[in-house]
């Protein structure tokens, strides 16, 4: 798994969006996560760098393998459930951000009871997916979609780590709903106009109908995978930045 180092903040467009509020409720407080992928707002048909040349992106999947959150101890209000500093909760959850060429918002957690603490950071853990009979099986990343109306997909196993330090901790109690939501903007992975990769020009290579981009491909665009790679890296490593103390 890479490290990522806090880098290359100033001019890269942001991949990821966080909002986070807490609101009083009458029952037992707790945490609700959602994630939700956002587009072009003309569709999900990207022009690139070729006047002639068009992709749209008809489903964008991720695997998160594991979901941890960090409070200071020193504010937990009862020792006695047996909780540590951190919490962590176990997937995998695998998630559409792009489905049918339309932009999901996805409830992966719903009211999950947590300690009564000060939160202070949140960490997602993208690994590779272990279920045998899912399309995400062995990957981190897949999408699919098309390029000037032939199908292409793109899959990683590279597993990535997001860590997000809040700006002021967070108190959750019995009587407090936390609501986590993730945005992803999908357009400044692949949109030229917004610093992401170009792949119009990616080749059928072995001629099957299908554009194929990944790691060892048979249509020779592995360079294309690896930029492609490399800019998720770099998001991630700016957004992460915006809430790094």
């Amino acid at each position: 798994m890479k490290t990522n180092a806090f880098l290359k903040t100033a001019i890269i467009p942001i991949i990821l969006a966080l909002v986070l509020m807490s609101c009083e409720k009458e029952k037992q407080g707790g945490l609700t996560l959602k994630f939700s992928g956002t587009t072009p707002t003309s569709g999900l048909a990207i022009k690139s760098s070729n006047a002639d040349a068009v992709v749209v992106i008809e489903s964008f999947k991720i695997n998160i393998g594991e979901i941890e959150l960090e409070f200071h101890d020193d504010q937990f209000i009862s020792d006695s459930i047996g909780w540590d500093d951190e919490i962590e909760l176990k997937g995998p959850f695998e998630i559409d951000l792009i489905k049918n060429g339309d932009g999901m918002v996805t409830t992966i957690l719903s009211n999950v009871e947590l300690p009564p603490a000060g939160y202070e950071e949140i960490e997602f853990e993208f690994k590779k997916s272990r279920n045998s009979i899912s399309e995400m099986y062995q990957k981190t990343v897949l999408v699919k979609g098309t390029i000037n109306g032939v199908p292409f997909v793109y899959w990683t196993d590279e597993e990535f780590e997001v860590e997000i330090e809040f700006d002021d901790e967070v108190y959750v109690d019995e009587a407090t709903l936390a609501v986590v939501n993730v945005s992803f903007n999908i357009a400044s992975l692949f949109d030229p106009a917004q610093g992401g990769i170009n792949i119009a020009n990616a080749t059928d290579g072995n001629g099957n109908g299908i554009i194929e981009i990944f790691e060892d491909d048979p249509d020779g665009n592995e360079d294309l995978a690896e930029r492609i790679e490399d800019r998720l890296d770099d998001i991630i490593e700016a957004f992460e930045d915006q809430y790094d103390d």
